[in-house]
């Protein structure tokens, strides 16, 4: 038999998967207070109060349980393994002779747009931390470098399968001292300690020489892009959709003045793009919706800082204390006032301890609606990403990326009894009802 028939008939001999009697939202904002879903050969067949289950099918008893469509992890650094930084221009050549490496056309410290997340996975299942949040879908990038490659779109399935190979470009302004490898000039990221043989040039260090080699770079992408049969250069076939407009950047910031910076690129390049992090982004919200640019939540929201003057030598003065106060005040309803202002959302995992579920909470604590929480996990990081066709809700004819937990999301005494992934149901040992 052919690998195609054996194919063919392995999924004819897959029985269909029904979730009976549960409480499902949708997604979209319809609740069905109880329903089935029917599951076949990876795919929701239909949604409904009353459906018939075809005979064989395997059934869960969804009873007391709510159903809601698999939550999207929306940018995570790891699962990969990157590929050795290329040496960029060696040896250093001597300026007596040659331009300084800061002229230099093969000095491309930095400079990762060849990296593809799709190539380098390096994941192996179960997942099951994953899927204890809910999580059936991530969205991974390197992170590596000023232009970091490109992101990926996977499946958490038992075997990690890439959904939508490039989903955005990444990009990060950073600066740093000499010799530094480029996580530690990420400036707080959140990303393990980066290895390089590249030689420590001094050159670029400053944001002035970041930005101005990356804007070299795009201009020569954006030229290698208009010709017929250029020479092949990896660098700039790997930038190739980015500066053609094929996919978005992704910005991976740490304040809302970058956002700044970052329209001036998107609008002198021509590029759509999506925020990812800073904390204050709400101080940007007309340049956000200038630009349709969506933002990544960053979970990790600090502990409240104290407003009470310590006793003993080293006093901190109260207006002091009241303006850090105030400060994490507003950052913590970053979510709140972005919502607000009408910006689309997604979040990404927590960088700290507190989880994704627990971090999602955070932000519904601060004032974000539980509803638009769902959103940002589902359905709104589907549309950012460009996949809403087949992910972020529960319909018909999409994939079957479910989460079945004991109770509402929002709180904290719901845990998540199982998933279902790519159609194949995954009981989370403890959490599986008796």
């Amino acid at each position: 038999m052919t690998p195609l028939l054996l194919l063919s008939a392995y999924m004819a001999a897959t029985p269909p998967l029904v979730i009976v009697g549960a409480r499902i939202e949708v997604g979209n904002g319809r609740i069905i207070p109880v329903g089935s879903i029917l599951i076949q050969d990876g795919k929701i067949t239909s949604v409904g109060e009353n459906l018939e289950v075809p005979s064989g099918a395997t059934s869960i008893d969804g009873k007391g349980l709510t159903v809601y469509p698999g939550f999207i992890d929306a940018y995570s650094t790891s699962g990969l393994k990157l590929p050795t930084p290329r040496v960029s221009g060696t040896p250093i050549p001597d300026t007596r002779t040659a331009a300084p490496a800061s002229m230099w056309k093969p000095n491309r410290r930095g400079i990762r747009g060849d990296v593809k997340a799709a190539k380098v996975l390096d994941l192996k299942g179960p997942f099951n931390e994953k899927y204890k949040d809910g999580i059936t879908y991530g969205v991974l990038s390197g992170g590596d470098g000023t232009l970091a490659g490109s992101a990926t779109l996977i499946s958490f399935a038992a075997e990690a399968s890439v959904v939508q190979p490039e989903v955005a470009s990444e990009i990060v302004f950073r600066g740093g001292r000499p010799g530094a490898g480029m996580t530690e000039m990420g400036g707080g990221q959140g990303r393990p300690p980066a290895t390089t043989t590249e030689p420590t040039y001094a050159y670029p260090q400053t944001l002035m020489g970041i930005t101005a080699l990356m804007r070299q770079t795009l201009y020569d992408a954006k030229s290698y892009a208009e010709k017929t049969n250029p020479k092949e250069d990896v660098t700039y076939e790997g930038l190739r959709p980015l500066v053609t407009g094929k996919i978005p950047a992704l910005y991976t910031l740490s304040s809302g003045r970058e956002i700044a910076r970052a329209a001036r690129f998107a609008e002198e390049f021509q590029f759509k793009f999506i925020v990812n992090g800073a904390v204050d982004a709400y101080r940007m919200t007309e340049t956000l919706k200038k630009h349709s640019a969506p933002v990544i939540l960053n979970l990790d929201i600090t502990d409240e800082p104290t407003r009470k003057v310590a006793d003993g030598r080293d006093v901190t003065p109260q207006a002091v204390l009241d303006d850090r106060w105030n400060t994490w005040k507003e950052r913590s309803q970053n979510a709140k006032f972005l919502y607000d202002a009408g910006v689309p959302l997604a979040v990404r995992g927590s960088l700290g301890t507190k989880g994704y579920l627990a971090g999602v909470r955070k932000l519904i604590e601060f004032g974000l609606p539980r509803e638009a929480a769902l959103k940002a996990m589902t359905s709104g990081a589907a549309s950012i990403f460009g996949v809403s066709d087949r992910l972020g809700t529960i319909e018909s004819g999409k994939i079957a990326n479910l989460v079945i937990m004991s109770g509402d999301f929002a709180n904290e005494e719901s845990t998540v009894i199982s998933v279902v992934v790519d159609g194949k149901s995954i009981v989370l040992g403890a959490n599986a009802p008796k």
